[in-house]
């Protein structure tokens, strides 16, 4: 009858009343992006555990894999934004996920998409999801330093699937740490990053990867 035995996952419909305005104003971001009007990221944290996560894979009938635990879990937290248009994507990892940590990145972010503190070329907007360290009162002062050049578009509340690089996180989890066990926080750290700076020389991937090619 085309039914399987299939792990479910936790689902919620988004309550935000302006969810259907916001999901609007993001289609229409996209569409300008497209166009070159603006440049478009989409913007999220991943939380990356020594202890590995469990994900399905091939194993002999009548055995079970088993993946070694570190006995006491380390963690890092990665701060990252992928271009909608040209699937360029900028990552850094910190060990605190906080407001001091996302304006750290957004200083190297914009840095490194301006090139210069005197940039007038296209708005830059970058969609986050509603975590705090986003709108704490440190971010909001750290970012009026960019009113002229940045946007901050905040996706309705617990919409997860419209923020695009949630997919890209689902794909560095599957091919980098899923099942897999690293000596160290520093080599799980390393690889992360290796596996961040081979997918920017392969954007039609990542655009693949995000739902965004063409």
């Amino acid at each position: 009858l085309g039914y399987r035995i299939l792990r479910p996952v936790l689902s919620i419909a988004s309550p935000d009343p302006t969810y259907q305005r916001k999901a609007r104003r993001l289609e229409k971001y996209k569409k300008e992006a497209k166009k070159g009007e603006i440049l478009l990221y989409f913007q999220d944290e991943i939380d990356l555990n020594l202890l590995p996560g469990i994900l399905r894979c091939w194993t002999l009938r009548g055995s079970q894999r088993k993946v070694m635990t570190p006995g006491v879990n380390q963690k890092r937290y990665g701060f990252g934004a992928v271009n909608y248009v040209s699937g360029h994507t900028l990552h850094r990892i910190e060990e605190h996920k906080n407001s001091a940590g996302f304006c750290t990145f957004v200083k190297q972010f914009m840095q490194t998409v301006t090139h210069s503190p005197d940039y007038h070329g296209q708005k830059i907007i970058l969609v986050v999801d509603n975590f705090i360290i986003h709108h704490s009162q440190k971010a909001k002062a750290f970012l009026k330093q960019y009113a002229d050049q940045l946007v901050l578009f905040a996706l309705p509340t617990y919409s997860p699937w419209l923020n695009l690089i949630e997919l890209l996180w689902k794909h560095l989890r599957r091919k980098v740490t899923h099942n897999h066990l690293f000596e160290s926080i520093s080599q799980l750290v390393q690889a992360v990053r290796s596996f961040l700076n081979a997918l920017n020389r392969t954007p039609k991937l990542t655009l693949s990867v995000i739902g965004a090619a063409e």
